[in-house]
């Protein structure tokens, strides 16, 4: 019994001798097998620090903030500066004129506030040289009939004199009243018509038609080398090529339909 258990305490002690061994020598052969069996394995991931895409979106939710594109800005000519001469020529060359025009029309729109220039060539044609806008105005649609009712007046007239001394830096008298205002007057028994209409600068009136001091310069100068006895004024209460006026029974005036069928047959060689 004795030799029983020292046998058994020996194989113990030599057992656990070659486990010690082999853990300390051995570890090149059961570390593999440690690793495989005993482990858990941890996979690592790789981070790289980029900037991340955004997400393709449907136009309609299209979320990513637009590019800013810079661009030079071409560099713009400065505006040529005309004086009111070299404006007229231009305006003249613009109207195939390589010299000025034979004759002058004006026609002054009450309306639309306009004053058209027309120039008539050597072989009798009409070229609109030039618009010049209204600057002011007064009365209202309708003949001038007396002095003092701010009237601008309507009918065909000429220029009877060209004043370089004006207050309103430079005027053209028109020729009113003419011999149709003084027959209709005289047959309404009216008196003290009135006068001094003129085309002129500045931007005030009472019953003229001011178009501004650089305007009244162009045409001054154009009306000096035309010549007044070449320049016809037709003052119309709206633009008879585009539109007509209504006359109503409550029209005081009876000869009106007459003067406006005057004035319309005249403006109709004019055609834009």
């Amino acid at each position: 019994m004795k030799n029983l258990i020292y046998h058994f305490l020996l194989f113990t002690i030599l057992l656990l001798s070659s486990i010690v061994l082999f853990y300390i020598y051995g570890e090149d052969i059961w570390m593999p097998y440690y690793k495989k069996y005993c482990t858990t394995q941890i996979q690592t991931v790789k981070v790289i620090d980029k900037e991340c895409q955004p997400c393709p979106t449907p136009p309609e939710c299209n979320q990513t903030e637009p590019k800013i594109v810079e661009k030079e800005c071409p560099i713009c000519p400065e505006p040529e500066i005309l004086t009111p001469k070299q404006k007229l020529f231009r305006h003249l060359a613009d109207s195939n004129f390589i010299c000025y025009p034979k004759k002058l029309t004006l026609i002054g729109l009450k309306y639309e506030q306009q004053l058209e220039v027309w120039g008539e060539d050597n072989e009798g044609e009409q070229h609109l040289i030039a618009t010049y806008p209204f600057t002011a105005f007064s009365g209202i649609l309708g003949p001038k009939c007396k002095e003092g009712d701010r009237q601008i007046p309507e009918g065909i007239y000429g220029i009877s004199y060209l004043n370089p001394n004006s207050k309103f830096h430079l005027s053209m008298r028109i020729n009113y009243p003419n011999a149709f205002d003084r027959k209709m007057a005289k047959r309404e028994g009216r008196t003290n018509l009135g006068g001094d209409i003129m085309i002129h600068g500045s931007n005030r009136t009472v019953g003229c038609i001011p178009i501004g001091d650089e305007n009244i310069e162009q045409l001054y100068f154009l009306a000096e080398k035309v010549g007044i006895q070449n320049i016809k004024v037709i003052l119309a209460p709206v633009d008879f090529r585009k539109m007509n006026v209504n006359i109503t029974k409550a029209n005081k005036h009876p000869w009106l339909r007459e003067l406006y069928d005057k004035i319309k047959k005249e403006m109709e060689e004019f055609k834009k």
